[in-house]
């Protein structure tokens, strides 16, 4: 009878992707991001919750982030650890239109809040799996993206490149290659999405970062 009970919830719970990506810098392994992003019930109608550890040799960053359906950005935190140490945190919050964030340091604390425009998205530089709040967008959008390490806005405009067929692993992957551009020079990053939309492959050539999913 419990476990009957319990199903109802659990099914209010959708998996829109879930999986991890080994990362390479310059050619050469060093780490993994795994992650997941599920659509659930929240206190104002469905959230969408996206979670990820990415490891890199000592050092692990938890990314987290609630948002509605559309992907506006509720609440995001982050905490980065160094040998098991916490080095750095963030929180942020939207209330009304107004983003509030703190972040912390060895240094010290930095307090920000700005005006968050309708219709943003929020996808930290290093952290893969939140490019596909960008990449489901269709192409020829301008997507306003709320980068929150750096507490910067920025206006990404999502190109198609094309149906490429991509090999992992002897896997092949049938995906659309798509650019996302910044005004910034060193911004562009290159997704390679799947009919279901999930990310087969990213590259940051900034970073000099690949991420190959598993």
């Amino acid at each position: 009878m419990l476990a009957a009970a319990a199903l109802p919830a659990a099914a209010q719970v959708r998996v829109l992707d879930e999986g991890s990506f080994t990362l390479y810098r310059n050619g050469n392994r060093i780490g993994r991001e795994d992650f997941s992003i599920r659509e659930a019930p929240g206190g104002d109608g469905r959230v969408l919750v996206a979670q990820a550890t990415v490891a890199t040799g000592p050092r692990r960053v938890t990314p987290g982030s609630n948002a509605d359906t559309a992907g506006q950005p509720i609440r995001y935190q982050r905490e980065v650890r160094d040998s098991g140490k916490v080095v750095e945190t963030y929180s942020g919050v939207v209330s009304g239109t107004r983003y509030a964030s703190m972040l912390t340091t060895p240094d010290g604390e930095s307090a920000r809040e700005f005006r968050l425009p309708a219709g943003t998205v929020a996808a930290d530089d290093d952290i893969v799996h939140q490019l596909w709040f960008i990449a489901r967008r269709p192409a020829g959008s301008a997507v306003i993206v709320l980068v929150p390490r750096r507490n910067a806005i920025d206006t990404v405009y999502v190109e198609s490149a094309g149906a490429e067929r991509i090999s992992i692993d002897l896997r092949q992957f049938d995906t659309t290659h798509l650019v996302l551009r910044t005004a910034r020079p060193v911004g562009a990053r290159d997704v390679w999405v799947d009919r279901s939309g999930r990310i087969i492959k990213a590259v940051i050539p900034s970073m000099g970062l690949v991420a190959l999913r598993d």
